[in-house]
């Protein structure tokens, strides 16, 4: 029979045999199959499904399969919306504002641009950072970003549902993350699929459901996203014994720019149970994928990341004591209150009250003359004595001794003569003229006024172990919205025994910063700080001085 003389098969009804001729439509099997036969009715449907259920499974798995091994042309992230690059999978910044994902690079320029084009030439100081997207303010209060986060849920953004399900996720609320990660799923976002199958792997606000956890990961992979797909090879690898499948998934991962499935081949390809080109094609893949998402914007953005990791290291360290240290004679911690201590000028050591007072007694028992309680120097009667002394311990490059003489030179109005001693004293190490020169960068006295250098001196001298210097960094870190980094700073103070650190928290706590057990802490170990202070002499020497100045 001639080809023009049939019927093709596809498209007579595979029940009745019925054409699809003369205004007589076939449809195509629901059951997954459709480009293999079809139906004129769901009557024919039904009676034929006996015939043809086994083949319409195969089918549909089959189809199922070509879908999920096709490679996707990104991951589940896409392309950064400024650079249009694609996203890395590890260094991407979500703005709530607006619900967009950012690469690290454009977030970065973007501060680099604000600083430098919104400098006052007459006070050097950053304008408020803002999106690069929408230009909304980046500086939230926990509040704020709070009613940001349900207006972009409300708006029914999937990345807002997402985060917010991450949220509640983490703080234990299992059934609000299944919700919200539902809601964001069907709305598109693909990390919600991956958050659902593992809410089913764990029975989180769900029962334990195999089926349903695999069928969230095959939706996630088929978009792209390679943890659910290395999840895939790994169940193909360890529960189904099917290598073959796990290998697909892997390379796939590889080819998206996931190292796990590249760390795992390698391991198997030395037991031999991966082939040495399937391992070379995802090596090639794996390194396509990441040298796409790189750029110079971004290697600068991960530098000065990294320094900044390193920075906070060092900032963030509990100092073994404040700045000015031990008092030499007693070995105790020395006083914060600069009254309850002096410097010797003959040798620019600092003596608490308790060790001078200590030696001016024991001088007056035995009628001796009055000298330095560490050096044993005479001191001098003079004015001018005392300033030999102080001049003598400048020219030796003493860095207490110029630290003084620019808080004299200060005092008297000279900030030129004061900032040059006070930048030599830091500059041989001195703590306290950190902070001196950052007072004059914030008032504008010898310099003119500069926030970063002001801050920069601030945090070298905070890293010393100046108390004060930490609570004004936790106001500039207060006032750019990095509340976190706030409290930090106080904690840090009160554990030095500064006393305004821990009013200061007591605010954070009623703004909901700090939790009673953190402030609880705090307040010990402020305690405990200023306890190590105190000594039998040292409370003599309180009363003496209590009672000379009450005459």
């Amino acid at each position: 029979m001639s080809e023009d003389s049939t019927t093709d098969v596809s498209r007579c009804c595979a029940s009745c045999g019925i054409a699809e001729i003369d205004g007589i439509k076939l449809k195509e099997c629901t059951d997954g199959d459709g480009d293999l036969v079809r139906y004129c009715s769901d009557a024919c449907q039904r009676d034929h499904k006996s015939h043809h259920e086994e083949a319409c499974k195969i089918r549909a798995a089959e189809l199922r399969d070509e879908l999920l091994f096709q490679q996707p042309e990104s991951n589940h992230l896409g392309e950064c919306p400024i650079c249009m690059l694609p996203l890395s999978l590890d260094l991407k910044i979500v703005l709530i504002c607006c619900g967009k994902l950012i690469c690290n690079g454009c977030a970065h320029a973007n501060q680099v641009r604000e600083e430098e084009a919104s400098l006052d030439p007459f006070y050097r100081k950053p304008a408020p950072s803002r999106c690069p997207i929408c230009q909304e303010s980046l500086k939230f209060t926990p509040d704020e970003l709070e009613k940001f986060m349900m207006k972009r849920i409300k708006m029914n953004d999937p990345v807002a549902m997402n985060q917010e399900g991450i949220l509640q996720h983490n703080e234990g609320d299992h059934n609000s993350a299944f919700e919200y990660f539902t809601k964001a799923a069907e709305l598109g976002n693909l990390d919600a699929h991956y958050q659902l199958a593992a809410l089913y792997r764990d029975g989180h606000g769900v029962e334990k459901d195999k089926h349903k956890e695999m069928y969230h990961l095959e939706l996630a992979a088929i978009g792209g996203h390679p943890t659910a797909r290395y999840d895939l090879g790994c169940e193909e690898w360890d529960n189904n014994d099917n290598a073959e499948r796990a290998m697909k998934h892997w390379i796939i991962a590889a080819a998206l720019g996931d190292d796990r499935p590249i760390e795992f081949m390698m391991e198997m390809s030395e037991e031999g149970y991966v082939s040495k080109d399937d391992l070379a094609a995802a090596l090639r893949a794996h390194q396509t994928a990441v040298d796409a998402t790189k750029s110079a914007q971004r290697e600068a953005a991960e530098k000065y990341k990294r320094a900044a990791e390193l920075r906070d290291e060092l900032l963030f360290k509990q100092p073994e004591s404040t700045h000015l240290g031990d008092c030499p004679i007693c070995c105790l911690p020395l006083q914060l209150d600069n009254e309850k201590s002096c410097m010797m000028f003959c040798c620019s050591k600092v003596i608490c009250n308790g060790c001078n007072y200590a030696n001016m007694v024991r001088e007056a028992e035995r009628r001796l003359k009055m000298s330095c309680p560490f050096c044993r120097e005479p001191s001098p009667s003079t004015k001018e004595g005392v300033d030999k002394q102080r001049m003598k311990r400048i020219e030796v490059n003493d860095p207490v001794a110029i630290y003084e003489e620019g808080v004299m030179q200060r005092q008297k109005g000279d900030y030129s003569s004061a900032f040059e001693y006070s930048k030599k004293a830091a500059g041989l190490g001195h703590v306290d003229a950190h902070a001196e020169l950052s007072q004059m960068y914030l008032d504008g006295q010898g310099v003119e006024k500069d926030e970063r250098k002001e801050i920069h001196h601030l945090e070298e001298a905070a890293i010393g172990g100046h108390p004060t210097a930490r609570c004004n960094l936790a106001y500039y870190e207060e006032r750019n919205g990095q509340y976190e980094r706030s409290v930090l700073h106080l904690i840090i103070a009160a554990n030095l025994g500064e006393d305004a650190s821990i009013k200061l928290l007591l605010k954070s706590f009623k703004g909901g910063l700090i939790d009673k057990d953190d402030l609880a802490t705090a307040l010990r170990a402020q305690q405990a700080a200023v306890e190590e202070t105190k000594s039998p002499q040292r409370e003599a020497a309180e009363e003496y001085y209590r009672k000379k100045r009450c005459r």
